[in-house]
């Protein structure tokens, strides 16, 4: 047995192998690349869909009282039950989900989409109502002061708003399943200027 210089058996390589493995390599790199770029995107893309559905459900149901707002200038949400009920009608319509709440777009949503969250925020002077609905429709309803009341998604309330958050599943690489949360706050304002 005979040693290379440093005290290592020689290599007997073929011409060209090495370059090959590398090459296969960068091959194999790029493709997963290309297979998390595409992943990436359909997340995404998942995201913003739901997000503006969300936005447009939330602004459906978020029907103020006219009669008050016309007597005292107080936006109020009159009744959360039927804003609830506005909600859901709005939300299934927006995603065109059929009747077990599922969407014909798999690749978007692979599952149906649940409401884990719908809550009402009311803003009363230094007051603010909340009624809040779970995933079975279910309603509580408490106060809080102005300053330290703030929706799931940590953004202060300052106006009436409504909330609200939905659970769906993506499909991912190789038929994997990820459990998607998607949560929107919109808030209602008066025009400063009047009209």
């Amino acid at each position: 047995m005979t040693f290379g210089r440093k005290g290592f058996l020689p290599l007997k390589t073929e011409s060209g192998e090495a370059e090959w493995a590398a090459g296969l390599f960068a091959l194999l790199f790029l493709g997963i690349l290309l297979c998390a770029t595409l992943q990436t995107d359909l997340y995404r893309s998942s995201s913003d869909y739901l997000e503006d559905a969300l936005a447009l459900s939330n602004l459906a149901s978020a029907v103020v009282d006219v009669r008050e707002y016309g007597i005292s200038h107080r936006l109020l949400i009159e009744d959360p039950r039927n804003a609830y009920e506005i909600y859901r009608e709005a939300v299934k319509g927006n995603l065109n989900l059929d009747e077990n709440w599922r969407c014909p777009g798999v690749r978007l949503i692979s599952g149906p989409v649940r409401i884990v969250n719908y809550t009402v925020y009311n803003v009363d002077g230094n007051d603010v109502t909340v009624s809040s609905f779970d995933g079975n429709g279910v309603m509580r309803q408490w106060q809080e002061p102005l300053g330290s009341a703030a929706a799931p998604n940590g953004v202060p309330i300052e106006s009436t708003g409504v909330y609200s958050e939905i659970t769906y599943f993506v499909e991912g690489f190789l038929g994997t399943m990820v459990e998607a949360h998607k949560g929107k706050l919109v808030d209602v304002v008066a025009d400063p200027r009047g009209d």
